[in-house]
């Protein structure tokens, strides 16, 4: 998908949001993330693992060069593109390059991911990624199954068929997972009464958008988020 028609994707589904996008901003970034994952894509599938395919992209220069597009876009500098992306991995992008330096390792895991994405589907009750280990909170419903997607590289893998199951804890008991959503069942804030644990679900199969938007519109579930603390407090009285 090209990146004009990602920006006329998000534009359709904004209003389900509630808060305002930024679309000049997603052009850019999506802009220099497809530039970086045409310049990677053809090596991604010679990796048993994305932390392999980075460090080889760092050891032939790619990696740096990644960071330095990224920056010259945004127009931000970078100083050590190493502690830039130091800083990028663990989400303090208080420090100098480190958000150049997280659009391009996100570019480089989808561009991994996609490669990923063209084996055997993985099916797992977990919330973790299979292939950047970040944490999920998103599950789209699919043909008639449910599967969770990565808000990182966007991989997409199954946690269960007919019925949502707990991608924390794996719960399959339908009377202990709450569904707050609104009448036509569009976007829902599914909680695990067993485990604790809320995550944003897409359960209208007629949303269609390309992986790395669905985290961004399900999170107009967070509007529930009121109505689940409601919902709590009357079960736990």
């Amino acid at each position: 998908m090209s990146v004009e028609e990602l920006v006329k994707t998000l534009n359709k589904y904004a209003h389900l949001l509630g808060f305002p996008i930024n679309l000049e901003w997603v052009r850019t970034v999506e802009s220099v993330q497809q530039d970086i994952m045409g310049e990677v894509r053809r090596l991604a599938g010679n990796y048993g693992s994305l932390r392999e395919f980075v460090e080889s992209l760092d050891s032939q220069g790619l990696l740096e060069k990644a960071v330095a597009k990224a920056a010259s876009t945004i127009g931000e500098d970078v100083g050590d593109y190493r502690e830039s992306v130091k800083a990028a991995l663990t989400g303090d992008l208080k420090v100098k390059g480190s958000k150049p330096a997280l659009i391009a390792l996100q570019a480089i895991a989808r561009a991994y991911a996609e490669e990923a994405s063209k084996k055997e589907p993985i099916v797992e009750p977990s919330a973790y990624c299979p292939t950047c280990g970040a944490t999920s909170e998103t599950m789209v419903k699919s043909g008639g199954k449910y599967l969770m997607i990565c808000h990182f590289c966007t991989y997409t893998w199954i946690t269960s068929e007919k019925h949502p199951t707990c991608p924390y804890c794996g719960n399959k008991d339908m009377l202990t997972i709450g569904v707050i959503s609104d009448k036509q069942m569009r976007i829902a804030l599914m909680k695990c009464w067993k485990c604790g644990a809320k995550w944003r679900a897409i359960l209208d199969e007629t949303i269609k958008a390309p992986p790395v938007l669905l985290p961004l519109i399900a999170m107009a579930a967070e509007k529930y988020t009121q109505i689940l603390a409601t919902i709590k407090k009357e079960f736990e009285s």
